[in-house]
């Protein structure tokens, strides 16, 4: 087995830590986009693009961690850095 490679089951356990602490991270910027798309539909594309930016960070956190070969111990400080 590669040194960068992960086995799917640690994967999935990666994922699943990932998921949790975006939850806790990211509570605050989930539910002010909910609020701010809570009864619009059209209006939302351009009402909530900050909130929607914020959220964003999750995604650019996950691409990092993949192009960075999925590592077991990932360097969080260097994952983070100006997210």
């Amino acid at each position: 087995m590669a040194e960068q490679e992960v086995p799917k089951r640690a994967e999935e356990g990666l994922f699943y830590r990932l998921k949790q602490k975006a939850f806790e991270e990211c509570r605050a910027q989930g539910t002010a986009y909910a609020d701010c798309c809570r009864g619009r539909t059209l209006s939302m594309a351009w009402k909530c693009r900050d909130e929607m930016a914020a959220t964003r960070k999750l995604e650019e956190l996950k691409q990092r961690w993949v192009a960075a070969g999925k590592p077991a111990e990932p360097e969080w400080d260097a994952l983070l850095k100006d997210l």
